[in-house]
């Protein structure tokens, strides 16, 4: 294909998750499958994102779309990103821009930031989102409907985390 068929795109978010008792708990978000069109076959499959995520507007700093993208999919505001934690997910689709056929090589980025456990009742999901839970670190790597380069990136995260639960 050649190169001006070729679009990269950066998407940025954040796994939030919840520390109790050593347990590692993450916020799922199940996408709405109406909100993106989807018919057919593809609207019977369930999406679950692994936090909010999505495109970085031109003028912005990528953690400044990822702190976006988690006020307008969940209504929360102010989290810190673990300074430690980075993870770079590479995938790569065709689709359709502007009528031409166009191969995306899309990188999302994500960091992670912890809940304070008084802001966990305060998620607010946006209409992308049909339900969202915070799912136990091992049962979400064990669904069979998360994508395995999603089980990959909380594997990563997981890594890093468990670090910061030894120490508690």
């Amino acid at each position: 294909m050649a190169n001006s068929n070729v679009k990269k795109e950066l998407s940025c978010g954040a796994i939030l998750y919840t520390l109790h008792n050593g347990s590692v708990k993450i916020l799922l978000l199940e996408q709405d499958n109406a909100h993106y069109n989807r018919t057919g076959e593809e609207a019977k499959k369930r999406v679950i994102d692994i936090g909010p995520s999505g495109h970085i507007n031109s003028s912005e700093k990528e953690e400044d779309a990822a702190r976006r993208e988690i006020y307008e999919e969940t209504g929360l505001d102010g989290l810190s990103f673990d300074k430690g934690f980075r993870y770079d997910m590479k995938y790569e689709f065709d689709a359709e821009y502007d009528g031409k056929e166009v191969h995306i090589v899309k990188t999302r980025r994500y960091w992670c930031a912890r809940i304070p456990d008084s802001l966990v009742d305060k998620i607010h999901i946006s209409a992308e989102h049909k339900r969202y839970w915070m799912a136990d670190i091992n049962d979400a790597m064990s669904m069979e409907y998360i994508e395995d380069s999603k089980k990959e990136l909380l594997q990563h995260f997981y890594a890093h985390i468990s670090k910061d639960v030894k120490r508690r």
